[in-house]
C-alpha cells in the first residue's frame, strides 16, 4: 500500500483539501483510497505532535498537558500502536493511504525528528509519497498576520531576516525540502506551486486530485469562520496581545475570540498589507533557494510569479487611538449587558 503524506504548507488550501478529504471519506474508501482518522478526524495534527521535539511550544501539547517526558511518551506509544492499526485495517480494503497536515511542515523542524517519522512509516510502508504546496514568501506571510494575532501573537509585520544570517525556518523551502528528501530520498518528494495558474484545475483540491489520487474530488466549502480583520482592527487585536503577554494566550483564548468577533463588526474595512518595498524586500532573502528548488523540480530558473502589484506604495497610517477606543468599547459592551 502507498503512504501519500501531505505536510502543507501552511496557508496554501491545507484546510479546503482537508475539509474535502475529511467530508468524502467513503467516496475515498470505495474507490481504495483511505484517509486517515485516527491521528485526527480532520488532518493529522497529533502524528505531528508525535514528532515533534518536547519543549519546543507546540499549543497541541500544551493544549492536552503532555509537556511531562513520561506522559509524552506514552500517549506517543499509544498513539503510534492505533495509528499502525488503522493501516493494517486500510490495508485490506485499499491501495493508498493519506496523511495531512501543515504541521508535518512547521512543527516538525529537527533532521531527527523527520529521519524518526521516516523510519515509522517505512516499516509500513514501501511507497512513501510527501506532497507539498509551497506559497510564495511574502504572501504565506501576509497571510498569516490575521491568524497570528487571532492566536495571540503580538506582531503584525514581516519575521526579521539578519543580513548574513539564518533564515526563518517557516520560510525556508531549500532547507525544508532538504530536510525531507534526506529522511524520504529526493524521488519521494513532489513540489506543487500555489499560485492559481499552477495548480491543475486552479484549485488545491483539484489539483491534489489529479496529481495524487487520480479521483475527482467535490469542491467543498472549509467552515473557516476567520474573516480578514481591517488595519485598525489589527492594531487592536496587537494591542491586546502586547498587553496579556504570550504566556497565557492559551488561556484567554475565549476572550480574545470574543474580542476579535466584536472587531470584524466594529471595524470593517480593508486589511493592512504591508509596502511593496518592504514585501520584495523580504523575499528577496529566499530568492537563491527558491532558484535552487526550481532548477532541481521544475528545471527552470524561477520558483514563483514574482509580480508584487498587489501591495501598497506607501503603508496605511496607524490610528492608536481609534483602535484604543474599540477595545475599550468592547469592554463597556461587555458590562452593561
Amino acid at each position: 500500500m502507498r503512504c501519500i503524506l501531505h505536510i502543507g504548507t501552511e496557508k496554501t488550501g491545507t484546510t479546503a483539501l482537508q475539509a474535502a478529504l475529511s467530508s468524502q471519506r467513503t467516496y475515498l474508501s470505495s474507490n481504495g483510497v483511505w484517509y486517515a482518522k485516527t491521528p485526527g478526524d480532520f488532518n493529522c495534527r497529533s502524528l505531528a505532535a508525535a514528532f515533534t521535539r518536547l519543549g519546543s511550544r507546540d499549543d497541541y501539547i500544551l493544549k492536552f498537558g503532555l509537556t511531562e517526558p513520561e506522559k509524552f511518551a506514552e500517549w506517543r506509544r499509544k498513539l503510534l500502536d492505533e495509528i499502525r492499526q488503522e493501516i493494517t485495517t486500510a490495508r485490506d480494503r485499499c491501495n493508498s493511504y493519506i496523511l495531512s497536515s501543515e504541521h508535518f511542515s512547521s512543527k516538525v523542524m529537527r533532521d531527527a525528528d523527520v529521519t524518526d517519522l521516516a523510519e515509522y512509516l517505512r516499516s509500513e510502508f514501501e511507497d512513501i509519497r510527501v506532497v507539498c504546496y509551497l506559497r510564495r514568501q511574502d504572501l504565506m506571510a501576509t497571510s498569516r498576520i490575521n491568524e497570528g494575532l487571532r492566536a495571540g501573537f503580538p506582531q503584525r509585520w514581516f519575521p526579521n531576516v539578519a543580513n548574513g544570517g539564518a533564515l526563518p525556518p517557516l520560510y525556508d523551502y531549500q532547507a525544508l525540502i532538504k530536510r525531507w528528501s534526506v529522511a524520504f530520498g529526493e524521488s519521494a518528494i513532489k513540489l506543487r506551486i500555489f499560485e492559481r495558474s499552477e495548480l491543475a484545475g486552479g484549485s488545491v483540491i483539484a489539483d491534489f486530485a489529479e496529481t495524487q489520487l487520480g479521483l475527482p474530488l467535490n469542491q467543498t466549502e472549509s467552515n473557516n469562520s476567520n474573516v480578514a480583520l481591517s488595519h485598525t482592527a489589527q492594531i487592536a487585536l496587537m494591542m491586546f496581545n502586547q498587553a496579556m503577554g504570550l504566556e497565557p494566550r492559551l488561556h484567554v483564548e475565549k476572550h480574545r475570540r470574543e474580542l476579535a468577533k466584536y472587531l470584524e463588526r466594529a471595524a470593517p474595512g480593508t486589511d493592512g498589507k504591508p509596502t511593496r518595498a518592504s514585501a520584495r524586500s523580504f523575499y528577496n532573502h529566499f530568492k537563491e533557494g527558491n532558484r535552487h528548488l526550481a532548477q532541481l523540480y521544475f528545471q527552470r530558473g524561477q520558483l514563483f510569479d514574482e509580480s508584487f502589484d498587489e501591495y501598497p506604495e506607501l503603508e496605511l497610517k496607524q490610528d492608536i487611538k481609534l483602535a484604543a477606543s474599540l477595545i475599550s468599547d468592547f469592554y463597556i459592551s461587555r458590562f452593561t449587558q
